[in-house]
């Protein structure tokens, strides 16, 4: 979402402004708008001298140079813009206000009105257009199908099954920041041959399958099952050298994999091999390989020591071979069902590594031990029944005795699955369909064949895939119903379906009322399904996806790449400290201020913190006030920087787009590469090469904004680790810098402070939009900023706590009504204000 004001504007803006030129970069004029001086160029305004008023002087002074209707920079001229009819211009008046607040307007490096004379012209604006919205048009989300994420969660809660959407469904265009995003969310053929199969598979691994073949399933690797060369393990997969959360205490290393076993019966495991005949990496002493499902062990056996040492030395390959059959072929039995199965080792040693030289890894640990990369499932080699799953008992809800129950029964299953898949109770024409893909199915594969039909045919039903809402039949607004009132809540909080309270709440007509409504949304943010606001809201507002797109240079960083890679690491941190705020009933400056994070010993390391030790992460006090907040994680500074080096641009970029809704303008096409040292030549640090690269007016018009940001947070390196001396000249780092306001920042803790103080409160404003638009599926317009701004009024009164501002958003016309017109917000997804 970018703006009218380009990076064009801001050279126009160098150009054709009128008045004396700046003495220096950054200079502003003094005085609030009152004290504006009479400008010449009311007259080409239209507006006689005598009855400017001084917001109209302000404009004139500042903005007219360039947006007049001669130049018109950015598509945009302010000659008939009267600041005391905001609410007519609102369109244009969001623009102003938005780059007025993000410093970006006047461009850095020239004259521009100081932060009083600013902040009172905003909130001028903001005031007047507020005043002539006081029921602003709620919108209208268009048809949407469920997302992939979505769908994934939706099957969770609706058949009591785990599954990877990933494996049947394409991935989700984003649009606003966010995958939810209606206009983003059409189908095509290809979508509906997608749904069709991955109904079908989940309704089999659901059921189950009693003439299920056997297969065979890789897990990892497959190049890791037989070996050749030593094995490669994943990257962050990390040296198996401690302990794993989920596996036994006293086990080192290894994996853990949740698999779904068609049917009860017998079942082959094999380990990825461990021993090679052309050298003999770590076998200098014994490994205990345990193999277990659901935390039971079924098998162990050992790998290396003196033993297989020798054999390998003086047989080779029979030896070998004879080796790695210990892994091979292991049978086990298990019940339908998904089940967790485990590979790990003995912790034989605490001691640290016998190599000569310290290991690589930050937190120690041996070196010469085995690790397992891959294994294969096989089964069912012998079927001997289906057990009752977890999937099977939200299935079956009554189980026939008789052949004459039969029909009866299935008529209850498909009713109650209608129920819950559809959002709102299930009539005859709902079911009757249903009862012939049963009979259908049952013709052939008994009872539960026909109930396995129907689970397809529910999974593949429009009134499960697509989230509708009908339209007012007189073509106005009108205010939701509490059925469809409770899916966009339980969308919202949940990213799934109603619960059975939720729904018989709706159905009951009970959530339109207030109190109900409060009470339902303090009971769902307890709920451990509204971690979602976390990992999908919080994740995808930050924009966490690009992590996955940074892979850290191993010349540079050895200690964190490769199996040492700890963008895993950094996620989970990130996800636990986001959830600990927003599912807390905190105020969401915690975001910024907490002095709190979550860690484990390997990502404590990687940090510098000795005391913490252990696989599980847990909640850590900092003494380092710099790591304070999200300024200071490792996912988010890690995300703003190259491989191989920090990036002041990016993460000024970052702090702008995200953390206060200003996003500055795409840079022009054809950008000069940042200068780099050469070799014979002195070394310059990365802040003086920046200055030389953003030397021209031109480029300094963005970069006077975004650097100051980026550079108060050069202590930290590519990685998220924290240093104090630059990599190139090894002097002390200068992270100070001036605000385009004049106001000076000297490091993290200044820019974190003037983040939180700002009276306009621009953080909690750029999550509330963020938040609205996730919660209603639909990019916001101008016309959406005084619901925005009133919500955060609201929450400001409860010290801005994030289940405030969630209540503001769902009490709002925008998330309770519903517009069939098309000209109110989002009607057509294409306006935006940013």
């Amino acid at each position: 979402m970018r703006t009218a004001f380009g990076t064009a504007g801001a050279l126009f803006c160098l150009v054709l402004a009128s008045g004396s030129r700046p003495e220096g970069r950054g200079q502003t004029t003094q005085g609030t708008p009152s004290g504006v001086p009479a400008d010449p160029r009311n007259a080409a305004a239209g507006v006689p001298a005598d009855s400017v008023t001084p917001q109209r002087a302000l404009i004139n002074q500042y903005c007219l140079g360039c947006h007049n209707d001669k130049a018109k920079i950015g598509g945009l001229s302010l000659n008939d813009f009267n600041p005391d009819a905001a609410s007519q211009h609102a369109e244009i008046a969001e623009k102003v206000i938005r780059k007025l607040r993000g410093g970006l307007m006047p461009p850095a490096g020239v004259r521009r009105p100081d932060g009083k004379a600013s902040a009172e012209f905003v909130s001028f604006l903001e005031t007047r257009i507020d005043a002539g919205a006081a029921t602003p048009a709620p919108g209208r989300v268009p048809l949407r199908r469920l997302n992939r994420r979505e769908y994934q969660y939706a099957v969770r809660d609706l058949l009591g099954l785990n599954i990877d959407a990933a494996a049947w469904l394409p991935d989700d265009n984003v649009k606003g920041n966010f995958d939810n995003n209606a206009a983003a969310l059409q189908v095509s053929p290809a979508f509906i041959d997608q749904y069709i199969y991955a109904a079908r598979a989940v309704a089999v691994e659901a059921i189950g399958n009693l003439k299920a073949p056997a297969e065979t399933i890789t897990y990892g690797d497959v190049a890791n099952m037989v070996i050749s060369l030593p094995p490669d393990g994943a990257d962050g997969g990390g040296r198996q050298q401690h302990h794993i959360e989920g596996l036994p205490f006293g086990t080192r290393g290894g994996f853990l994999i949740e698999h779904n076993f068609p049917a009860d019966g017998e079942y082959e495991l094999t380990i990825g091999d461990m021993a090679l005949a052309r050298e003999v990496p770590r076998m200098e002493f014994e490994n205990t390989v345990i193999a277990l499902l659901d935390g039971k062990e079924f098998y162990r056996t050992s790998i290396g020591g003196e033993a297989d040492h020798k054999a390998i030395d003086q047989k080779l390959d029979p030896a070998v071979e004879e080796i790695n059959g210990r892994l091979r072929k292991i049978r086990f039995k298990t019940t339908a069902g998904q089940h967790k199965l485990g590979i790990t080792f003995l912790h034989r040693s605490f001691a640290e590594s016998d190599e000569r030289t310290r290991t690589i890894a930050l937190e120690g640990g041996q070196e010469r031990i085995q690790a397992a990369h891959a294994l294969q499932i096989r089964g069912p080699l012998s079927v001997t029944g289906i057990s009752q799953s977890p999937s099977r008992s939200k299935i079956f809800i009554c189980r026939p005795t008789t052949t004459r129950e039969e029909l009866g029964c299935a008529s209850r299953i498909a009713e109650n699955l209608a129920r819950r898949a559809f959002r709102r109770p299930a009539t005859a024409e709902d079911v009757n369909p249903l009862l012939a893909f049963y009979k259908a199915g049952s013709a052939t594969g008994g009872f539960d064949g026909g109930i396995r039909d129907v689970v397809s045919a529910v999974l593949a039903s429009p009134h499960f895939l697509y989230r509708a809402e009908t339209a007012d039949a007189s073509g106005g607004t009108r205010t939701l119903n509490d059925l469809e009132l409770a899916s966009r809540l339980s969308f919202f909080l949940w990213s799934s379906l109603p619960d059975e309270e939720l729904l018989k709440a709706a159905t009951d007509a009970r959530l339109s009322n207030p109190d109900v409504l409060a009470a339902q949304v303090s009971r769902m943010l307890a709920d451990q399904r509204a971690k979602s606001l976390s990992d999908d809201f919080a994740f995808q507002w930050l924009h966490i996806a690009k992590l996955s797109e940074i892979t850290p240079d191993r010349t540079q960083f050895p200690h964190a790449s490769g199996l040492l890679d700890p963008r895993g690491m950094l996620k989970e941190e990130l996800r636990l400290f986001l959830d600990s705020v927003l599912r807390s009933d905190r105020s969401v400056f915690d975001l910024l201020t907490a002095d709190y994070t979550f860690l484990n010993e390997r990502l404590a390391m990687h940090y510098g913190i000795e005391s913490v030790k252990g696989a599980h992460f847990r909640r850590v006090t900092l003494d380092n006030p710099a790591r304070h907040g999200l300024l200071g994680k490792g996912a988010v500074l890690m995300m703003t920087a190259y491989p191989n080096r920090t990036s002041p641009v990016l993460r000024g970029a970052w702090i702008l787009d995200r953390l206060l809704g200003t996003p500055p303008a795409d840079p022009p096409l054809e950008v000069p590469s940042l200068p780099e040292n050469r070799r014979g030549q002195p070394a310059r640090t990365l802040r003086a090469r920046l200055e030389e690269h953003r030397a021209k007016p031109t480029c300094f018009a963005c970069h006077g904004v975004m650097d100051p940001l980026g550079l108060a947070l050069e202590n930290f390196n590519a990685v998220g680790q924290y240093r104090a001396n630059d990599p190139d000249t090894l002097a002390l780092i200068d992270t100070g810098g001036q605000l385009p306001d004049g106001t000076p920042v000297k490091g993290p803790d200044d820019l974190r402070q003037q983040l939180v103080s700002r009276p306009d409160h621009q953080f909690v404003q750029a999550l509330t939009e963020n938040l609205l638009t996730y919660a209603l599926g639909r990019s916001l317009d101008y016309r959406d900023m005084p619901t925005v701004r009133r919500i955060v009024r609201q929450a400001g009164a409860d010290n801005y706590k994030f289940k405030s501002i969630v209540m503001g958003v769902v009490s709002s016309d925008a998330f309770r009504k519903r517009e069939a017109g098309t000209n109110g917000p989002a009607a057509t997804q294409t306006a935006s204000i940013q």
